[in-house]
């Protein structure tokens, strides 16, 4: 990974993609074996880390998301469309809250 994320960055990022794998109501061992790979290639230790509810996302992650610069964008893009997938099925309300990430935050789609 050429980016460093900042701690913000990745506090944001991380909620997110927790918050994603929790969309549907249930967790399975693909996603999480896809959130730790997300969090290791962040370099973040999510050992002790506590989510942002998702009510409170808009207020405390999406500015952040949407500074980032472009190249950071793509990354956090490919993670959500990698954790969306990792179970095989990328509901609807996993496609509705990655489609409002993206949406809010100007991150453009990567479907990779």
């Amino acid at each position: 990974m050429d980016e460093k994320f900042t701690q913000v960055e990745q506090k944001a990022i991380a909620s997110v993609l927790y918050n994603l794998a929790k969309a549907d109501f249930r967790t399975r061992n693909a996603e999480r074996e896809c959130i730790e790979a997300c969090m290791k290639e962040l370099e973040f230790d999510a050992t002790d880390f506590v989510p942002i509810p998702r009510n409170e996302l808009p207020q405390q992650t999406y500015e952040t998301l949407k500074m980032m610069p472009l190249e950071k964008k793509r990354i956090f893009s490919r993670m959500m469309t990698q954790l969306s997938r990792s179970d095989t099925h990328f509901g609807p309300r996993e496609r509705k809250f990655v489609k409002e990430i993206l949406e809010m935050c100007e991150i453009p789609f990567v479907h990779k």
